[in-house]
């Protein structure tokens, strides 16, 4: 019987797994150290040992043996959890959770090294280790993850929009590469803050640049459909997140936009304020068919409750702060089918008044720490798994407040959270 491709690479597989004349225990010890991300005692290794002689003895092939053991080890619990102790974590589990959250897998060989030496609860060490595995690349696992969760990014596959907008598929697959480009600029570069809000610079393609952000020149008309690095001016409404092409996306539907939504996104991931559920007996926003009132009077009549009108006082003014910004980022000045002057001016929550976007970014960049701690949180929930107490985020608070006042960057931040009590701990 000739072997076809897929039994080829079947026994290739199974050769790479067992081994050569290697002893069952041998191989299970190995495996077990590897899925439970550190070395094994022996109970454990005799555990599954027996189990696989005992398959064995009762006229199952060795295959089949060692294919029972892993199954069983794909299933412990020790597999299925990073950690099983409470408390502060040890080198192995420290390992783990810093590897996992920057590289999207367990721990590499030099890494465990440190476990296995215990070296690694040192903060030195912790800190060389972190530094070691920060990527540095738009396509790293971790820009991809986090990104498309924080932002919604992921989302943006599902999106649909209108054919008007002249904007396909791949213009939506560049502008989630967009915000990966950029975020993964001010953490490789060690970038401040303030560059999320208010950059010089943006990562988009020449199609981009031209048709959704409307930039003259800048960018290289050579790459009309490839990401690269566009050099622009502060203290405008291009740049930043609030503006690009993928979140403007995230938070609408493909078709119209809606203050509300777009507001509760950024009170959520660039404010760290998310409102409380609307009360389950206020009617949902009512669209005027008709296309004679603005968004804005439509919200005034819906929220004239005081029961809506606290939660509204900080939604809306985020919200219609963006409604220059059309489904899919391009600036618009009128509403759509009403054909009416685009107001954008609203009173933050703090009595502060702006006019538009550009306001709205001058008021967070002189309020970044509450960025930074928004931001901050999202780091620490993607790598504890866990929403940070009232503690934990005292503790970040302070953090960012000495990043801040030291005039550190991004990098410097991520660093300062993995040293973090809230990270070291389960």
């Amino acid at each position: 019987i000739i072997d076809g491709p897929k039994d080829k690479e079947r026994k290739k597989t199974q050769s790479r797994f067992l081994g050569d004349d290697v002893e069952p225990r041998e191989t299970i010890e190995r495996y077990l150290t590897a899925a439970f991300r550190r070395p094994v005692d022996e109970k454990t290794v005799q555990t599954f040992l027996a189990l696989h002689d005992e398959h064995i003895a009762s006229g199952h092939s060795a295959e089949e043996a060692m294919h029972l053991v892993i199954r069983n080890v794909l299933i412990s619990p020790r597999f299925l959890y990073r950690s099983l102790s409470d408390g502060e974590l040890d080198s192995y589990d420290l390992a783990t959770r810093l590897s996992y959250f920057l590289t999207g897998g367990p721990p590499n060989g030099k890494l465990l090294q440190k476990a296995v030496a215990g070296s690694l609860t040192d903060p030195d060490v912790l800190r060389n280790e972190a530094k070691r595995l920060i990527p540095t690349g738009a396509n790293s696992d971790f820009v991809k993850a986090f990104t498309g969760q924080w932002l919604d990014t992921r989302l943006l596959a599902e999106i649909m929009p209108d054919p008007t907008f002249k904007f396909n598929s791949s213009d939506t697959n560049h502008a989630r590469q967009e915000a990966e480009a950029f975020f993964a600029e001010i953490l490789r570069e060690n970038r401040p803050m303030t560059d999320f809000i208010d950059p010089d610079f943006t990562w988009t393609t020449g199609r981009m640049a031209k048709n959704v952000y409307g930039l003259k020149s800048g960018y290289n008309k050579k790459k009309d459909k490839a990401i690269h690095r566009v050099t622009l001016r502060r203290g405008g409404r291009i740049g930043g997140l609030l503006g690009q092409s993928a979140v403007m996306m995230a938070t609408a539907n493909g078709v119209d936009t809606q203050p509300v939504l777009r507001g509760v996104w950024v009170l959520e991931n660039i404010m760290g304020m998310p409102p409380p559920p609307p009360p389950k007996s206020v009617p949902a926003l009512t669209p005027d068919t008709q296309g004679a009132t603005t968004p804005r009077e439509l919200l005034s009549t819906h929220t004239n409750s005081e029961s809506c009108a606290g939660c509204h006082r900080k939604i809306d003014p985020v919200g219609f702060a963006l409604e220059n910004f059309d489904p899919v980022g391009r600036w618009r000045e009128k509403w759509p089918e009403i054909n009416q002057k685009i107001d954008a001016s609203a009173t933050m929550h703090d009595g502060t008044e702006i006019s538009g976007v550009v306001d709205l970014k001058a008021w967070l960049v002189a309020n970044i720490n509450q960025f930074s701690e928004c931001l901050s949180e999202k780091l620490l929930t993607y790598a504890t798994g866990r929403v940070p107490n009232y503690s934990e985020r005292k503790e970040i608070a302070r953090i960012v407040e000495k990043n801040q006042k030291d005039g550190k960057g991004f990098q410097d931040l991520m660093i300062a959270l993995i040293e973090s009590e809230t990270f070291r701990t389960k």
